[in-house]
């Protein structure tokens, strides 16, 4: 079932929406993009005559994270809906402002997290449920070289690789578990403008089940997931674009991939995921949910939760290490 609506862009020289989200808007069924602005300087007037504009439903938003609230806020005033990359906000106070408000102006707001949108991020979920048995341990990476140095992500608009990217390895974890953690551990690595170039942690959610993860800006390109419970271990094959990198799980591949679960004891499966586009996915589940159709894969509660655990993690990071034995 599909739902219609014409898209504003805030930003729409955006690396994110020029290589990714672009191209996913073409090929989602109902929604067009009738609405685009760019800034030069400080010249806000581009995007306020977006946010003007009738004809302009919902409102896609990939600024930069420290721009998200003012934006979200105000194109929420217009009464648009809003589809904003991730992190919706760089701290757990500005997510629930931003969500209080879409409620009260009765709009949808939802982050821009793909992962959970592809079929393959439903069967993990689904054997995560039913083959492994309690859950013990997620293994997550995602690391590549940011080579521009001029980057946003690399100060304080951004925030660093672990509110870039820390989303894709945290929050698989956190949407199995259900629940906020009862401990996080968290180091980094900062760059001359404090934002992080590199983050490792452990996140305990409780009922022994527990992850770790790894997220970078300077180390070579790298995406793995694996997961463990006490009947069962589940790991991913390498994709079509990187056939020779076992458990590349972000964004998920267009083409069938194969999950495989080694079980304790019995025979190990392996299960087909059909492809697709979790860009192109996302954006019609949002146009479904604007319609009062289903409701959001990752919506308000997860995002608040999400939201929570990140900023617990970097405030782990500038605590001292323990120096006890």
């Amino acid at each position: 079932m599909t739902a219609s609506l014409r898209w504003g862009v805030l930003g729409a020289s955006a690396r994110i929406f020029t290589t990714r989200l672009l191209p996913a808007f073409e090929r989602a069924d109902g929604n067009e993009i009738v609405a685009t602005a760019s800034r030069e300087g400080a010249d806000e007037a581009p995007y306020l005559a977006l946010l003007a504009r009738p004809d302009v439903d919902a409102v896609y938003i990939p600024l930069p994270n420290s721009m998200h609230r003012p934006w979200i806020e105000r194109a929420l005033d217009a009464g648009k809906h809003v589809l904003c990359e991730k992190p919706i906000t760089m701290t757990a106070a500005d997510t629930d402002a931003v969500f209080a408000l879409a409620a009260e102006r009765d709009r949808v707001l939802a982050e821009a997290y793909m992962w959970p949108h592809h079929p393959r991020a439903r069967l993990i979920r689904s054997l995560a449920a039913t083959e492994l048995g309690a859950l013990r341990s997620l293994h997550s990476t995602f690391t590549f070289p940011l080579g521009r140095p001029g980057d946003h992500r690399l100060d304080e608009r951004g925030g660093g690789a672990l509110l870039d990217v820390g989303i894709y390895c945290i929050a698989p974890a956190m949407l199995l578990a259900g629940r906020d953690p009862v401990a996080v551990v968290c180091r980094s690595v900062l760059n001359d403008r404090g934002a992080d170039v590199f983050s490792a942690g452990w996140i305990d959610w409780g009922a022994g089940f527990s992850s770790t993860f790894e997220v970078s800006f300077d180390s070579p390109d790298r995406r793995m997931m694996e997961l463990s419970g006490t009947e069962g271990f589940l790991s991913l094959d390498g994709d079509a674009e990187m056939p020779a990198t076992p458990g590349w799980h972000v964004p998920g591949p267009e083409a069938t991939s194969v999950v495989r679960v080694r079980r304790r004891s019995g025979p190990d499966d392996e299960y087909r995921s059909e492809g697709a586009s979790a860009f192109v996915e996302m954006i019609g589940q949002f146009a479904r949910v604007t319609a009062g159709l289903e409701p959001p894969e990752f919506g308000p509660d997860a995002s608040r939760r999400l939201a929570r655990v990140l900023e617990a993690l970097r405030s782990s990071a500038r605590q001292p290490p323990s120096t006890r034995p």
